[in-house]
């Protein structure tokens, strides 16, 4: 009996493999719209891409001959598409290129740095007739389900019964047309559930709307979120929207990819009836705090090399934990581990009980391939945390991704524009101009600014505009003063003939004839020098702090404050007042300047694990924008 060549094996494994892609539609399961890449395919199959330019054969799978999807491994040294060489195996256990013997438990995930560079790949998003978007494949997801204008979407009356489906650009035009536009007041008294999505409508009526937000997608904060409600306004005689609500949808607008100040356009839209898409995070009585997911990961650790991993114990806590991976080591360059992972085994020997110093010589002692059992535990996230970070963790893919949009805060300056204007004036006559903040002001503590100015008056004629925050008026300092003290300084001094004044100037004014409202982004702008603190006290309950963090230096939008970016409620952080979009200025007097969101992480978690221990935060608090 004749073996066949290692050609003929290969003919034989392709053909195989025709037999495979070629078997009928009865056999094969029906291919249907995909929702990750928007093309029509059996869901055993990879997906399915348009690429914007030609993509390099060594990021190629060579089985679809198409650029590597979801890539894996093998032993021998290939890779594939995760779901091409899982169907290729169901037909025989060898690999595709040198024929040895392979099976699916022999295949691992391909090194993160391959799986980030096939995420950047440029692809064009499918429903060219109406988006012309190129955009990176990792995006690509989430663009049809949030933002496409061509994406098929139905009516949001189909509970009602509508039929409705079209692209999302025809949806608006739609929904005066629709049949079933009566039954659309349903959403005037639909209530808001926590964790899930919910459709509102409010009636605009007579009143303010009465409601600030904060974030934006040019902000770490990323989402647009509700930050107060006003009494007797729109919004709070609704009584449906709470503070700390993520709005992802306005009047059709879709808020999830807004800056702030196109949020802040969308709210300004004269439509009688205003309808929102909102989120609202669980709250902790109704979801559990972690979750742990038990993991397998396998690492190869080369002769005199360091796998690269810190281990450390926790106060009360059995077993040993991941404090730091080393730049440049094993477990850093593989990407599997993560800070804060429990090693549960390592070859199948059990290191849950044994103290740090054992778990870490029994590590060293192991070479060669390395089988270990990890607990990780992950806290729910709300949409905005799944595409940016978890709660007190740092995923750093997708920085760049928002370059173009990068905010521009300059809350690291040495200062802001400071600028001395001298009012000469008779005696006695004012200055024309009005002012508002100051410490317990209305909207909180804030510097003392130029609400209003009187075009024929003698500051506005020297150059005071509105927005100039007041420093001191001749010699004497009003910035950090109550409203009521700045006032009083400012009348007495300004009834000299000469007034000098110390302004700063910033980003913005207001050019007609209305009060000047400062907008979230105009706080932020300012230097340190104008903040003004306050001190929170906070011990630790059932292990957490109650808050997670954006920001810090060489954050995704570049060098930020550190954001509070979410506030669980009834958590000790709740109860004194901390809300979302607040700052972090200092831990335990230690600066939070210059420390990146992992380092500020790791202090937070070195103060939270702490048994008794209170932790000082000094925190700057600024108003939202009024829509």
């Amino acid at each position: 009996m004749i073996s066949p060549s290692s050609e003929d094996e290969r003919s034989m494994s392709h053909s195989n493999w025709r037999e495979l892609r070629m078997m009928s539609f009865s056999d094969r399961p029906i291919a249907r719209l995909c929702k990750v890449c928007g093309q029509f395919h059996s869901p055993t199959d990879s997906h399915l891409y348009d690429y914007f330019q030609p993509i390099d054969d060594d990021l190629t799978c060579e089985i679809c001959l198409q650029p590597l999807v979801d890539p894996v491994d093998t032993k021998c040294g290939h890779t594939f598409c995760a779901r091409c060489i899982k169907n290729y195996l169901k037909l025989q256990n060898k690999c595709p290129n040198d024929r040895n013997i392979l099976k699916v438990d022999d295949l691992q995930l391909a090194p993160v740095i391959i799986r980030r560079l096939l995420d950047k790949l440029q692809v064009v998003c499918p429903n060219v007739d109406y988006c012309e978007e190129v955009l990176p494949r990792c995006d690509l997801e989430a663009h049809l389900i949030y933002r496409c204008k061509g994406a098929v979407v139905r009516c949001h009356r189909h509970e009602q019964g509508c039929k409705f489906q079209g692209p999302r650009s025809a949806m608006d035009s739609h929904q005066w047309e629709c049949e079933h536009e009566d039954d659309k007041d349903s959403n005037l008294s639909a209530q808001i559930e926590e964790g899930q999505v919910s459709r509102i409508s409010i009636l605009r009526g007579s009143c303010e709307f009465g409601m600030s937000i904060i974030g934006g997608c040019d902000t770490p904060l990323i989402s647009v979120t509700v930050h107060e409600i006003f009494p007797n306004g729109l919004i709070d005689r609704d009584d449906r929207l709470r503070p700390g609500d993520q709005i992802l949808e306005v009047n059709g607008v879709d808020l999830t990819q807004a800056t702030h100040f196109q949020a802040r356009k969308a709210f300004s839209q004269p439509i009688p009836m205003i309808q929102m898409i909102v989120y609202r995070d669980s709250s902790a009585r109704n979801r559990p705090i972690e979750k742990e997911n038990i993991m397998r990961i396998t690492l190869v650790k080369p002769p005199g090399r360091q796998l690269g991993i810190k281990l450390a114990g926790k106060r009360n806590v059995q077993g040993v934990y991941i404090k730091d991976l080393i730049p440049g080591s094993v477990a850093n360059l593989d990407g599997q581990l993560k800070i804060d992972d429990r090693i549960l085994e390592v070859n199948s020997d059990d290191l849950s009980i044994l103290s740090q110093e054992h778990a870490a010589n029994h590590i060293q002692a192991t070479h060669g391939k390395l089988q270990l059992v990890i607990s990780r535990k992950t806290r729910p996230q709300t949409p905005d945390l799944i595409k940016h970070c978890n709660h007190l963790q740092h995923d750093d893919r997708d920085a760049g991704k928002m370059i173009d949009k990068k905010m521009e805060i300059d809350s690291y300056r040495n200062s802001n524009i400071e600028k001395t204007i001298i009012v000469t004036k008779s005696r006695g006559e004012s200055l024309g101009i009005s002012v508002a903040g100051g410490l317990g002001s209305q909207r909180g503590d804030t510097p003392l600014y130029v609400m209003n100015t009187l075009a024929s008056g003698p500051a506005a004629k020297y150059g005071v505009k509105k927005g100039d925050i007041l420093v001191s008026v001749n010699g004497a300092k009003i910035m950090g003063l109550s409203h009521n003290d700045a006032v009083r300084i400012l009348k007495s001094k300004a009834s000299h003939k000469k007034v000098e004044l110390k302004l700063i100037d910033t980003s913005e004014t207001a050019e007609d004839t209305a009060n000047f409202l400062p907008t979230w982004m105009y706080w932020l702008d300012l230097s340190r020098d104008c903040w003004i603190d306050r001190e929170v006290k906070l011990s630790r309950e059932s292990g957490s702090l109650g808050f997670s963090i954006a920001g810090g230096r060489n954050s995704s939008h570049g060098d930020q404050p550190v954001f509070i970016k979410s506030v669980r409620a009834g958590s000790a952080a709740f109860k004194h007042n901390i809300r979302r979009g607040d700052i972090i200025v200092s831990i335990n007097s230690q600066s939070t300047k210059d420390l990146s969101h992992m380092e500020v992480v790791s202090l937070l978690n070195e103060c939270s694990t702490m048994q008794g221990a209170t932790i000082s935060l000094t925190m700057v608090s600024w108003p939202g924008s009024i829509v």
